[in-house]
Parts: C-alpha cells; structure tokens; sequence
C-alpha cells in the first residue's frame, strides 16, 4: 500500500497530509488476513500507515513526526499465541481506535486550533517572525486566496492530488470519485463537515500554512465562505468552543487579554454550552495539557465582520447546533479565568476596522501591494515573495506566466516578482532580463511618468549595485528618482528613499 510502509530500516519520514499517523510496531512482519483485513479499515479513517519490526528504527520515526502531528501506536502481541485469539484483541483494538477517532472528529476539543495574536500596544512590525507579523501574515494569506477567481480546472487539480496521496486506499477514493462527481457550490458546508479527506486535508494546511495545498482549495473555501454568507445569523449569539490546550498556549492567552486573537481555520462552535463542556470533560489530558472553553459573542450588526451561520440545515450531520465561524475571523480576548478546574476564556467578534486593527492592517495591505500588483491573482505572488517563500512565488508566478495571454496586464508585475526572486537568489543576469521584460511592456501600456516604471528602474539599480556595477546602478536611480519627482515633487517619501539608495557618484 502507497502509504503503508513495512520498514526494516530507518526511513525519511514522507509528507503526511493529514494530523493522525498510525504506527504499528510488531516481533515480526504479520500477513495474516486479520492484520491486513484491520489495516484496511484503519485506513478508512486515519491514512497514514507505518508498520515497524524494530522498536529503535520505530522511535526514531516517532521523533522525526513534526510536533504537531498526532501518532496513535500500536504494539502488537508476541508471535505464537492462538490466531483466533490475536484476531480477537486486534479487532477489538479497531473498534476501539475508530470509535476514539470518530469522537475527536465529533467533538472537536483534542482538534489542534492554530491562534495568532495581535498585540496593539507594539509598534507595527514589518518583520514576518513577531507575534503581530505572523497574524498580519495569515489573515493577508487568507485573503488572498479568497479574492482569487475561481478556474474551472480547480476542482480537478485538487482531486488529482488527493487521488496520489490516498492511492490505494479504497475508502477514500471512493469519496474522492464521490466528490468529484457530486460537488456543486451550495454543498459545501455538506462536504465540509462530512468525515473525509476535505477536513482532514484542509484543516491541516491551515495549521501548517502549507501553500501548495491551500491554493488548490481556495475554490473550496470560497465556496464555504459564500454559503456561510447566505446563512448568516441576523441576530446576536454567544457560542461555546472546548478545546484542550498546552500550558504555553494558555500562559500566552492569560497575558493577552484585551489583545485581538485570530484562528486560522474555520471554527466550529455549539449554542449549548453544556453540551460543549460535557465534550471537554470527556477528554483525556496528560502532561501539561489544559482545558479551556471558549465563550465567543458574535454581533451581526458590526461592520466588516467575517460571516458566521448555523449550519444545522447545511451540514452533514443536522442533528447539532452547530455554528460555523469563517476562517479568519478576528476576536478581541475580554478576559479569561478559571472555574471548576476549566479554564474560560470571554471573546468577542470583532471587525477589521477596529480602531486597534485599522491602521496596522492598512499599513500591511499596503505594504503587499506596493507595486501596483494588479489582480489579486498576482497578488498572492507578491505575498509569497514578501513573507520569503522564494520558491513558492517564483513556482506561482511561472504558473501565472503560462496561463495569462501575452497581453495580459499581469504579465508585467509578474516579471518583476521574478526578477526580485532571481535577484535574491543571487542570479543577477537572470533577474536583469526579467526586468527588462517587465520595463518593455511597462513602457508599452503605461504612462512614463508611473510609479511601477520607477521601481523598475530602481529594482534594476540595486541589481547592477549588487554587482558591483555602480555606473549602470546609478544611471538607473537616477531614472527612478526622475520619475518620482516628476510624479510626487520633491519632498515625498519616495523621492527621500531614492536619494537614500543610489550610491554616490565617485
């Protein structure tokens, strides 16, 4: 099986889509039908399989799972016992784990809930690695990806992707084959809250920002975002999260409060707040694991809120009350306290145009769109080459170029975006044609005063600067700084910035 592996040696750990891995340890390798007949019906849930004959080759595996990735472990008993008796324990070990993963799937509070905080009272931080960078980077990655438009080929390259990592798991391709036959726009809440590969899979690249797999559900959440607007509540609600946490991630919320908190996924809450902590007491903690409810009060009537729906009539299961909260979504933390061994934390919804919010916020999207991106196709390739995905822009942007029609406005900016990568990795001849590619059609569907033929010039400067060519690097700064005092006068921002980067002459 593709992701079945019988392992005799250490191996590198492959990419796992999905949060749950099983690991099976046995004395030796088992063919028995009993084992492969349990495999097969563990795999209906949790995909990923490796199966170890050798306990340190086994924990070396273990170690090598990223932290936040979840491993359920199975050691089997020794070799020799009556057959009918191991088939006995194993089947009732299936049960067992599908009956626990059925539940985490159900309830929710051991789902691991990625949470950014904006702390207001700092001062705005361009650099990605802060606290504010790292929530200011997630909700523009979000919007993004929504504002893109949507491809007829988007639902087929999503399925081709799946279909290779499910491969030869008969369960889910059937619900692959399924999707890609059934799916229409209005079931996308349907399809969401169905247990299968869309939840798993999407859950997971929110949490771990995986670029490659978000872009092939942008369509998908798109969807997901235009029924929850359909169904959005009219009226005021308080809704209720249990979830457990570690001790770090609480100690982070105890000094936040007043501070404004997002959940990079989307969030599913329940109106009964009894049912919520009956779910909480139920879970098993260990370590330095914490229970916490969540108290969300969320307001229709502010202005510039993400959407939030019951989605009862919607959803897979219509005998919750369940409340979809849209990915992104912004919350104030009012306070948080302890009360009978739980931890309650107060939220409120709250808009991006917060007095807090509003001005950092803008900076940002500003700060993204600085060279007049266009569309906001191209606009995630300029993201990605700002937050240092280098590769992941210059893989985007070639996509973009062998689908946009020659004269296409976006051409432009995208040679530029592949000019700075190629001049970041240190590829100077190859970022200088880039440019100048950008230039000409510039020159061709632009005024020659324009700000983008004066980051042109500059962005050619600083590569001929970084060859140590400093008579072509300030002819083109010299360009630039023409062109922005023609267009701004001399006392503006830019001009100041174009005096500070050309060398001086000699």
């Amino acid at each position: 099986m593709a992701t079945t592996t019988h392992s005799t040696s250490t191996e590198v750990h492959e990419n796992n889509l999905e949060t749950y891995s099983l690991v099976w340890l046995e004395s030796a390798m088992n063919e028995a039908n009993e084992y492969i007949e349990a495999q097969k019906r563990l795999r209906k849930l949790i995909n990923h399989l490796k199966i170890f004959d050798d306990v340190e080759q086994c924990e070396s595996y273990m170690r090598s799972v990223p932290k936040d990735d979840r491993i359920i472990l199975i050691i089997s008993d020794q070799l020799g016992q009556d057959i009918e008796g191991i088939s006995t324990k194993v089947n009732a070990l299936v049960d067992q784990i599908l009956l626990d993963q059925t539940t985490r799937f159900r309830n929710k509070v051991d789902e691991i809930l990625p949470i950014n905080i904006f702390n207001s009272g700092t001062q705005a931080e361009k650099s990605t690695t802060g606290l504010n960078g790292q929530f200011m980077f997630s909700q523009l990655l979000i919007d993004r990806l929504l504002r893109m438009k949507p491809k007829v080929t988007d639902k087929n390259e999503l399925t081709d992707r799946c279909k290779k990592f499910y491969k030869n798991n008969s369960s889910e391709l059937a619900i692959i084959q399924e999707f890609e036959k059934d799916y229409v726009s209005d079931r996308a809440l349907w399809w969401y809250t169905r247990e299968s590969f869309l939840y798993r899979l999407l859950n997971k690249a929110l949490r771990t920002q995986d670029i490659d797999l978000l872009f092939l559900f942008r369509f998908f959440m798109c969807d997901i975002q235009k029924q929850l607007q359909k169904l959005q509540c009219s009226t005021f609600l308080r809704v209720y999260r249990g979830q457990v946490i570690s001790k770090d991630e609480l100690d982070t919320l105890k000094t936040s409060t007043g501070q404004f908190i997002s959940m990079n996924s989307f969030l599913s809450t329940s109106l009964d707040r009894r049912l919520a902590l009956s779910f909480l007491s139920s879970s098993t903690i260990s370590g330095d694991l914490q229970r916490i409810l969540f108290e969300i009060d969320l307001d229709p009537t502010l202005a510039g809120i993400k959407p939030f729906a019951d989605i009862t009539s919607s959803s897979f299961f219509t005998n919750e009350q369940e409340v979809l909260i849209m990915l992104g979504s912004i919350f104030r933390l009012v306070n948080i306290d302890c009360q009978n061994g739980v931890w309650i934390a107060h939220m409120a919804i709250c808009s991006d145009n917060d007095n807090s919010l509003k001005p950092i916020y803008d900076y940002m999207k500003n700060e993204y769109d600085e060279n007049d991106s266009g569309s906001s196709d191209f606009s995630f390739g300029i993201l990605l080459f700002k937050m240092g995905q280098y590769d992941k822009a210059e893989k985007y942007c070639n996509r973009l170029l062998s689908e946009l029609p020659r004269d296409h406005p976006d051409l432009a900016p995208c040679y530029h975006n592949l000019g700075m990568v190629a001049n970041h990795k240190g590829k100077y001849d190859t970022s200088l044609e880039w440019f100048a590619k950008a230039l000409e059609m510039y020159n061709k569907t632009r005024q020659p005063d324009d700000p983008v033929v004066a980051t042109t010039y500059n962005s050619i400067g600083e590569v001929h600067f970084r060859k140590g060519n400093r008579t072509n690097a300030l002819e083109s700064f010299k360009k630039a700084l023409s062109i922005r005092k023609k267009r701004f006068g001399e006392e503006h921002l830019q001009v100041a910035m174009c005096y500070h980067q050309a060398p001086r002459e000699e």
